[in-house]
């Protein structure tokens, strides 16, 4: 699962860095919040996600499993829908607000593993 992580992590920061670039190219920023997006969320919470996971393990391989794709689709589908919001299309504002209901679910679940595996650990 940490190299998983770790894996998508990379990933992720390089679809935000062409993101950044093609902005920066083309003068139109308007997709600046969906490349923050997937940066934070998708950079940075991917390594420590892995970083945990490499730490510490996980209590059930299956719940973390069931957290790294709610996760991921929670990234992708809230960077979609701000981009489309962004550039004016009002068919992604649902989409946005989904995002974001898959993104609280993917840190609940995480905050289950990470409670879970510290009781784990305390009780070996």
């Amino acid at each position: 699962m940490p190299s998983l992580c770790f894996r998508t992590s990379v990933i992720l920061a390089l679809v935000a860095a062409g993101l950044a670039l093609w902005m920066t190219a083309t003068h139109d920023y308007r997709a600046l919040h969906a490349e923050i997006v997937l940066n934070i969320l998708g950079w940075g919470s991917f390594m420590l996600y892995g970083l945990y996971y490499r730490t510490l393990g996980a209590a059930t391989p299956g719940l973390a499993r069931l957290h790294y794709f709610v996760a991921l689709v929670g990234v992708i589908v809230e960077a979609v829908g701000i981009a489309g919001t962004e550039w004016g299309n009002p068919f992604f504002d649902p989409i946005r607000i989904i995002g974001a209901f898959i993104i609280a679910i993917g840190f609940v679940l995480f905050a289950v593993i990470v409670f879970g595996t510290r009781e784990a650990a305390a009780r070996t």
